[in-house]
C-alpha cells in the first residue's frame, strides 16, 4: 500500500476526506478475534513478512512511511510465549558486519533503519535477507540470515552490505535473482515527486524496474516503465518477474533478461505478493481507494478498511479469492499476506497489528 500512500495524500486525500463518512471506515482498537481472523498485537505498521523455512519464524519489516519514521526488522513466532523480537533496529543497521559482503563496494553503512519491502531467498548455502530501505538515498541491505543455536528461539542477522541508488530513486519492494542478484521496483522520481505524482494521474509512465548484478550493476529492466510499480516476485525458474501495478490494476509477468511481458492479469488495487506452497502467487488487494482514507497515520488500533486476498495461477493466469474481508475487521488493510503452517498471516502499512487467518489452504 505504501506505493499509493503518497499518490493518495497529495492527489486525492481532500476528495477523501469529503466522503469518509460515507465510504471511509472505522477505526478499531479491540485485539479480540473476529470470524477467521486473529488480531496479533504489538508491532507498528508490519508492512511485509517472509516466513523462515521448517517453521524457523516469520521475519516482519516496519514500515518506516517512506524515510519519515524508523522501524525494526523483526522476528516473530506463533504460538511462543515471546512476542516480537528485535532483530535489527536503527540502533544497529549492520550488526556483526564481516569481510565478505555481497553488496557493491563502498556502499555505505545507512543512516538510519527505515524499512519497506523484504525478500528472504537461498545464497548458495546462506540464507540471505534483502530489504528496502528509505534512508537518504534509497538502498537495498543485504543480511545473512543465521540460524539459531536454540530451537524455538530467533535467527540472527548479520550485515552482508548494500547497494544505494540515485538519489530520485523511491523504492518499494525487492525480490532476488539468481547470481546473487536482485531486482527492485521504483515507483516514480523522488526528485520531482509532487509533478512525478501528477504525471502519473494523467497517464503517463514514470515507474519502473531496477536489476542490480554483480557483474553489471544497476541497470532498468527494458519496457517495464509503469504506473506506480508495487510488489514484486521473480518466478521459481528465475527467468521472470511478477510486477504488482497499483496504479493500472494488473499483475505483469516480464520475460528476463529482454523485460517482454507474457501476461497481464488484472486485480484491482494491488499491492504486495507472496508465493503459496501450491505455486500459485498471493496477491493482497483493496476493495477501494477512498476507503483507506483513515488509515494513514494511524499508529494504534486498526482502520478496518475492506480488503481481498487473491491467489493467481502463473500458468494460466486464472484468480480465486481466497479471503475477503467487507469492512476489514479486527486487522484490515492486508499489504501482505504469506502461508505458514497452514494458515495465512497478513501484514499492514498501518496500525499496531499483525493478523493470523484460519482458512484452508489445501
Amino acid at each position: 500500500m505504501p506505493a499509493l500512500q503518497g499518490v493518495f495524500k497529495r492527489l486525492l486525500y481532500p476528495a477523501a476526506l469529503l466522503c469518509l463518512a460515507a465510504c471511509g471506515s472505522e477505526h478499531i482498537t479491540s485485539c479480540e478475534p473476529f470470524g477467521a481472523v486473529t488480531p496479533i498485537c504489538g508491532v507498528k505498521a508490519p508492512e511485509d513478512i517472509e516466513p523462515l523455512p521448517k517453521n524457523g519464524g516469520l521475519i516482519v519489516a516496519e514500515y518506516g512511511d517512506d524515510g519519515k519514521h524508523t522501524g525494526d526488522l523483526l522476528w516473530y513466532q506463533p504460538g511462543s510465549d515471546e512476542g516480537f523480537i528485535t532483530l535489527v533496529s536503527d540502533d544497529e543497521v549492520a550488526p556483526g558486519a564481516g569481510d565478505v559482503l555481497w553488496g557493491e563496494a563502498g556502499c555505505p553503512v545507512p543512516r538510519q533503519l527505515s524499512p519497506h519491502g523484504i525478500h528472504l531467498s537461498r545464497r548458495n548455502k546462506s540464507l540471505q535477507l534483502l530489504v528496502v530501505n528509505h534512508a537518504s538515498p534509497d538502498a537495498v541491505l543485504m543480511y545473512e540470515v543465521l540460524k539459531s543455536p536454540e530451537p524455538g528461539k530467533p535467527p540472527a542477522l548479520e550485515w552482508r552490505g548494500c547497494v544505494s541508488f540515485p538519489g530520485e530513486a523511491a523504492l518499494n519492494d525487492v525480490t532476488a535473482l539468481p547470481g546473487g542478484g536482485f531486482a527492485v521496483t521504483h515507483m516514480y522520481p523522488r526528485q520531482n515527486q509532487i509533478i512525478g505524482l501528477i504525471k502519473v494521474s494523467l497517464g503517463l509512465t514514470e515507474g519502473h524496474v531496477w536489476l542490480w548484478s554483480p557483474e553489471q550493476g544497476l541497470r532498468v529492466l527494458p519496457d517495464s516503465g509503469a504506473k506506480i510499480p508495487n510488489g514484486i516476485q521473480a518466478a521459481a525458474d528465475g527467468q521472470s518477474l511478477w510486477v504488482n501495478h497499483s496504479a493500472d490494476n494488473g499483475l505483469r509477468q516480464y520475460a528476463l533478461p529482454g523485460g517482454e511481458i507474457l501476461q497481464t492479469v488484472p486485480v484491482p488495487n494491488l499491492d504486495n505478493s507472496s508465493w503459496l506452497p501450491d505455486g500459485r502467487l498471493l496477491v493482497a488487494s483493496f476493495d477501494s481507494m477512498l476507503g483507506l482514507a483513515g488509515c494513514f497515520g494511524a499508529a494504534e488500533g486498526s482502520c478496518g478498511a475492506p480488503y481481498s486476498l487473491v491467489a493467481v495461477d502463473p500458468a494460466t493466469g486464472d484468480t480465486e479469492t481466497l479471503f475477503h474481508s467487507s469492512d476489514g475487521e479486527p486487522f484490515g488493510p492486508a499489504t501482505i499476506a504469506v502461508a505458514y503452517r497452514g494458515k495465512l498471516y497478513a501484514g499492514s502499512f498501518t496500525g499496531d497489528r499483525m493478523a493470523v487467518i484460519d482458512i484452508d489452504l489445501d
